[in-house]
Protein backbone atom coordinates (compact mmCIF):
# COMPACT_ATOMS: atom_id res chain seq x y z
CA UNK A 1 0.00 0.00 0.00
CA UNK A 2 1.25 2.88 -1.48
CA UNK A 3 1.62 5.39 2.31
CA UNK A 4 -0.48 8.51 1.62
CA UNK A 5 1.61 12.08 1.26
CA UNK A 6 2.21 14.20 4.51
CA UNK A 7 2.07 18.22 4.44
CA UNK A 8 2.63 20.44 7.72
CA UNK A 9 1.16 23.98 7.26
CA UNK A 10 1.80 26.71 9.32
CA UNK A 11 -0.78 29.30 10.27
CA UNK A 12 -3.26 27.28 9.62
CA UNK A 13 -6.22 28.90 11.58
CA UNK A 14 -7.21 31.58 9.35
CA UNK A 15 -7.08 32.49 5.28
CA UNK A 16 -4.62 31.08 3.04
CA UNK A 17 -3.21 28.35 5.54
CA UNK A 18 -7.04 27.36 5.79
CA UNK A 19 -7.73 26.82 2.41
CA UNK A 20 -4.99 25.46 2.06
CA UNK A 21 -5.73 22.72 4.48
CA UNK A 22 -9.29 22.00 2.49
CA UNK A 23 -7.72 21.62 -0.77
CA UNK A 24 -4.73 19.46 -0.12
CA UNK A 25 -7.56 17.28 2.55
CA UNK A 26 -9.77 17.32 -0.90
CA UNK A 27 -6.88 15.51 -2.44
CA UNK A 28 -6.51 12.83 0.15
CA UNK A 29 -3.33 14.01 1.96
CA UNK A 30 -2.93 13.42 5.44
CA UNK A 31 -2.51 16.53 7.15
CA UNK A 32 -0.53 18.50 10.08
CA UNK A 33 -2.00 21.84 11.46
CA UNK A 34 -0.49 24.02 13.58
CA UNK A 35 -1.08 28.39 14.48
CA UNK A 36 -1.20 29.28 17.91
CA UNK A 37 -5.59 29.44 17.83
CA UNK A 38 -6.16 25.85 19.10
CA UNK A 39 -9.97 26.13 18.78
CA UNK A 40 -9.89 26.98 15.35
CA UNK A 41 -7.63 24.61 14.44
CA UNK A 42 -9.92 22.38 15.75
CA UNK A 43 -12.82 23.74 13.82
CA UNK A 44 -11.00 22.80 10.92
CA UNK A 45 -9.78 19.92 12.22
CA UNK A 46 -13.60 18.23 12.40
CA UNK A 47 -14.54 19.94 8.77
CA UNK A 48 -12.03 18.11 7.57
CA UNK A 49 -12.21 14.43 9.29
CA UNK A 50 -13.88 12.11 6.84
CA UNK A 51 -15.67 9.41 7.84
CA UNK A 52 -13.45 5.40 8.73
CA UNK A 53 -10.06 7.69 7.72
CA UNK A 54 -7.76 9.60 9.96
CA UNK A 55 -8.26 13.30 10.93
CA UNK A 56 -5.31 15.94 10.63
CA UNK A 57 -2.97 16.28 13.46
CA UNK A 58 -3.65 19.90 15.47
CA UNK A 59 -0.50 21.19 16.78
CA UNK A 60 -1.00 24.67 19.11
CA UNK A 61 2.42 26.62 18.33
CA UNK A 62 3.94 30.18 18.42
CA UNK A 63 6.77 29.40 15.70
CA UNK A 64 7.93 32.56 16.38
CA UNK A 65 9.40 31.24 19.29
CA UNK A 66 12.33 28.63 17.99
CA UNK A 67 11.78 25.80 20.16
CA UNK A 68 8.59 25.56 19.07
CA UNK A 69 8.69 25.95 15.24
CA UNK A 70 11.24 22.79 15.66
CA UNK A 71 8.57 21.12 17.67
CA UNK A 72 5.82 21.48 15.02
CA UNK A 73 8.15 19.76 12.50
CA UNK A 74 9.71 16.97 14.87
CA UNK A 75 5.95 16.27 16.34
CA UNK A 76 4.57 16.17 12.36
CA UNK A 77 7.10 12.77 11.72
CA UNK A 78 6.93 11.39 14.53
CA UNK A 79 2.88 11.32 14.10
CA UNK A 80 2.74 10.41 10.64
CA UNK A 81 6.70 8.89 10.20
CA UNK A 82 7.22 11.27 6.95
CA UNK A 83 6.87 14.65 5.99
CA UNK A 84 6.60 15.39 2.13
CA UNK A 85 5.72 18.93 2.28
CA UNK A 86 6.04 22.30 4.43
CA UNK A 87 4.28 24.58 3.58
CA UNK A 88 5.71 28.02 5.50
CA UNK A 89 2.39 30.14 5.42
CA UNK A 90 2.46 31.65 8.99
CA UNK A 91 3.06 35.66 8.88
CA UNK A 92 1.90 38.84 10.15
CA UNK A 93 1.54 42.34 8.70
CA UNK A 94 2.34 45.32 10.05
CA UNK A 95 1.70 49.08 8.11
CA UNK A 96 2.89 52.20 9.23
CA UNK A 97 5.51 55.04 8.83
CA UNK A 98 8.84 53.25 8.98
CA UNK A 99 9.80 56.00 11.90
CA UNK A 100 6.03 55.14 13.36
CA UNK A 101 7.00 51.36 13.72
CA UNK A 102 8.56 50.40 16.77
CA UNK A 103 12.00 48.49 16.36
CA UNK A 104 10.28 45.56 18.34
CA UNK A 105 7.68 45.51 15.98
CA UNK A 106 10.20 44.90 13.24
CA UNK A 107 11.90 42.11 15.00
CA UNK A 108 8.54 40.61 15.16
CA UNK A 109 7.81 40.70 11.83
CA UNK A 110 11.27 39.04 11.21
CA UNK A 111 10.78 36.48 14.30
CA UNK A 112 7.06 35.23 12.37
CA UNK A 113 7.73 35.80 8.88
CA UNK A 114 11.57 34.57 8.21
CA UNK A 115 13.57 33.44 11.20
CA UNK A 116 10.71 30.96 11.87
CA UNK A 117 10.87 29.70 8.77
CA UNK A 118 14.53 29.53 9.30
CA UNK A 119 13.51 26.75 12.46
CA UNK A 120 10.91 24.83 10.63
CA UNK A 121 13.04 24.76 7.41
CA UNK A 122 16.25 23.24 9.01
CA UNK A 123 14.34 20.61 11.26
CA UNK A 124 12.52 19.61 8.14
CA UNK A 125 15.73 18.99 6.16
CA UNK A 126 17.21 15.84 7.76
CA UNK A 127 13.76 14.16 7.64
CA UNK A 128 13.39 15.21 4.14
CA UNK A 129 17.21 13.95 3.06
CA UNK A 130 16.81 10.33 4.74
CA UNK A 131 13.26 9.64 3.14
CA UNK A 132 15.07 10.86 0.08
CA UNK A 133 12.27 13.51 -1.45
CA UNK A 134 10.65 16.60 0.06
CA UNK A 135 9.01 19.80 -1.63
CA UNK A 136 8.70 23.20 0.68
CA UNK A 137 6.50 25.78 -0.14
CA UNK A 138 7.44 29.32 1.01
CA UNK A 139 4.44 31.72 0.85
CA UNK A 140 5.69 35.38 0.47
CA UNK A 141 4.24 38.38 -0.84
CA UNK A 142 4.63 40.49 -4.03
CA UNK A 143 6.41 42.83 -1.80
CA UNK A 144 8.93 40.38 -2.01
CA UNK A 145 10.27 41.95 -5.19
CA UNK A 146 9.20 45.27 -5.23
CA UNK A 147 8.72 47.62 -1.34
CA UNK A 148 6.10 49.83 -0.88
CA UNK A 149 5.51 52.87 1.09
CA UNK A 150 4.53 52.24 4.66
CA UNK A 151 5.19 48.63 4.39
CA UNK A 152 9.41 48.61 4.23
CA UNK A 153 10.26 46.78 7.61
CA UNK A 154 7.32 43.92 6.48
CA UNK A 155 8.66 43.77 2.76
CA UNK A 156 12.46 44.11 4.17
CA UNK A 157 10.66 40.27 5.74
CA UNK A 158 9.49 39.22 2.64
CA UNK A 159 13.01 39.65 0.56
CA UNK A 160 14.82 37.84 3.14
CA UNK A 161 12.12 35.14 2.37
CA UNK A 162 12.85 35.48 -1.28
CA UNK A 163 16.61 35.74 -0.79
CA UNK A 164 16.60 32.46 1.64
CA UNK A 165 14.58 30.42 -1.01
CA UNK A 166 16.15 30.95 -4.17
CA UNK A 167 20.06 29.93 -1.73
CA UNK A 168 17.81 26.93 -0.71
CA UNK A 169 16.42 26.28 -4.11
CA UNK A 170 19.93 25.15 -5.47
CA UNK A 171 21.44 24.33 -2.81
CA UNK A 172 18.92 21.52 -1.27
CA UNK A 173 18.16 20.03 -5.24
CA UNK A 174 20.69 17.20 -4.59
CA UNK A 175 19.58 16.13 -1.38
CA UNK A 176 15.89 15.47 -3.53
CA UNK A 177 14.11 18.56 -2.05
CA UNK A 178 12.70 21.13 -3.99
CA UNK A 179 11.26 24.58 -3.24
CA UNK A 180 8.67 26.87 -4.73
CA UNK A 181 7.85 30.20 -3.67
CA UNK A 182 4.37 31.36 -3.89
CA UNK A 183 3.94 35.67 -3.81
CA UNK A 184 0.73 36.77 -3.43
CA UNK A 185 -0.72 40.44 -3.44
CA UNK A 186 -3.07 41.89 -1.25
CA UNK A 187 -5.39 38.99 0.08
CA UNK A 188 -9.05 38.69 1.62
CA UNK A 189 -7.81 37.45 4.98
CA UNK A 190 -7.45 38.39 8.36
CA UNK A 191 -4.32 40.50 8.21
CA UNK A 192 -5.72 43.17 6.04
CA UNK A 193 -8.96 43.46 7.62
CA UNK A 194 -7.47 43.13 11.48
CA UNK A 195 -4.98 46.40 10.11
CA UNK A 196 -4.71 49.47 12.22
CA UNK A 197 -5.61 51.74 9.97
CA UNK A 198 -4.83 54.72 12.18
CA UNK A 199 -1.43 54.03 12.38
CA UNK A 200 -1.67 55.10 8.20
CA UNK A 201 -1.72 58.59 6.99
CA UNK A 202 -5.04 60.42 5.45
CA UNK A 203 -5.51 59.11 1.94
CA UNK A 204 -3.74 55.52 2.05
CA UNK A 205 -5.48 53.85 -0.39
CA UNK A 206 -7.54 50.66 0.24
CA UNK A 207 -6.33 48.00 -2.38
CA UNK A 208 -9.78 46.30 -1.84
CA UNK A 209 -10.62 45.76 -5.43
CA UNK A 210 -6.96 44.57 -6.64
CA UNK A 211 -7.16 41.92 -3.24
CA UNK A 212 -7.51 38.26 -4.18
CA UNK A 213 -8.81 35.26 -2.85
CA UNK A 214 -7.39 33.30 0.12
CA UNK A 215 -9.07 30.26 -1.87
CA UNK A 216 -6.97 31.85 -5.33
CA UNK A 217 -3.95 31.85 -3.50
CA UNK A 218 -4.81 28.02 -1.97
CA UNK A 219 -5.15 27.29 -5.58
CA UNK A 220 -1.52 28.37 -6.53
CA UNK A 221 -0.38 26.33 -3.47
CA UNK A 222 -1.68 23.56 -4.59
CA UNK A 223 -0.21 23.97 -7.99
CA UNK A 224 3.48 24.39 -6.18
CA UNK A 225 2.83 20.90 -4.30
CA UNK A 226 1.77 19.27 -7.58
CA UNK A 227 4.26 20.48 -9.98
CA UNK A 228 6.70 21.64 -8.52
CA UNK A 229 6.84 25.45 -9.94
CA UNK A 230 9.62 27.59 -8.40
CA UNK A 231 7.95 30.45 -8.54
CA UNK A 232 3.93 31.71 -8.79
CA UNK A 233 2.28 35.30 -8.82
CA UNK A 234 -0.79 35.34 -7.88
CA UNK A 235 -2.54 36.88 -9.60
CA UNK A 236 -0.36 36.22 -12.53
CA UNK A 237 -0.12 39.39 -13.66
CA UNK A 238 1.84 40.65 -10.68
CA UNK A 239 4.37 38.94 -12.64
CA UNK A 240 5.10 41.47 -15.58
CA UNK A 241 4.66 44.22 -13.06
CA UNK A 242 7.66 43.20 -11.12
CA UNK A 243 9.89 43.09 -14.63
CA UNK A 244 8.74 46.75 -15.08
CA UNK A 245 9.68 47.34 -11.84
CA UNK A 246 13.12 45.97 -11.90
CA UNK A 247 14.22 46.80 -15.41
CA UNK A 248 13.12 50.72 -15.08
CA UNK A 249 12.92 51.04 -11.26
CA UNK A 250 12.57 55.04 -11.48
CA UNK A 251 9.32 54.88 -13.66
CA UNK A 252 7.95 52.23 -10.84
CA UNK A 253 8.77 54.83 -7.98
CA UNK A 254 7.03 57.65 -10.14
CA UNK A 255 3.71 55.27 -10.91
CA UNK A 256 3.97 53.97 -7.04
CA UNK A 257 4.31 57.39 -6.05
CA UNK A 258 1.44 58.17 -8.55
CA UNK A 259 -1.24 55.77 -6.67
CA UNK A 260 -0.18 56.90 -3.24
CA UNK A 261 0.02 60.73 -4.12
CA UNK A 262 -2.41 61.52 -1.22
CA UNK A 263 -1.05 59.41 1.63
CA UNK A 264 2.97 60.52 0.56
CA UNK A 265 3.78 64.12 1.73
CA UNK A 266 5.32 66.66 -0.09
CA UNK A 267 9.05 67.03 -0.26
CA UNK A 268 9.62 70.98 0.21
CA UNK A 269 13.46 71.64 0.41
CA UNK A 270 14.60 73.75 3.19
CA UNK A 271 15.81 77.38 2.45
Amino acid sequence: MIPKKVTLITGASSGIGWETAKLLSARGWSLALTARRKPRLDTLANKLCRKGDECPLVIEADISQPDQARAVVEKTFAHFGRLDVLVNNAGILRMAPFMAIPVSEMRELFETNFWATIETVRAAIPFMEKQGSGHIVQVGSGVSRRGLPFMAAYAASKFALLGLTEGLRMELRPKGITMSLVLPGGTETEMPANLDRSRLPPGYPSHERSRVSAERVARAIGKAVKWKHKEIHVPWWNRPEIWIATLFPSLADRLIRLGYRQALPHHTPNV
